[in-house]
């Protein structure tokens, strides 16, 4: 069976941003594994700015869905990911 890939502008892969911390093994882990599926997704440095560094820092690397108006960034995963994992929380399975 072929591996599964998720496209941009499929459901669940709007909007989805990578906290993440330079010299992070976890965080490599988690952009290879994101790259490795196609999730396609923008990555932001913790360490550079105080209020992420703060709300993510010691759970890096963290995957969010953008909100929608007037609700926070809601998290999809922290920590160790796995293929399993990033495919249930993008289809909206915990």
């Amino acid at each position: 069976m072929a591996p599964a890939e998720l496209k941009a502008g499929q459901p669940g892969t709007q909007g989805l941003v990578l906290y993440s911390r330079a010299g992070c093994h976890l965080c490599e882990d988690a952009e290879r594994m994101l790259a490795s599926l196609s999730v396609p997704f923008t990555r932001i440095e913790v360490s550079s700015d105080d209020d992420l560094e703060r709300r993510y820092g010691w759970d890096v690397p963290v995957l969010t869905r953008s909100p929608s108006a007037g609700h926070p960034p809601e998290v999809l995963l922290k920590g160790v990911f796995s293929r399993a994992r990033i495919l249930a929380r993008l289809a909206g399975r915990p």
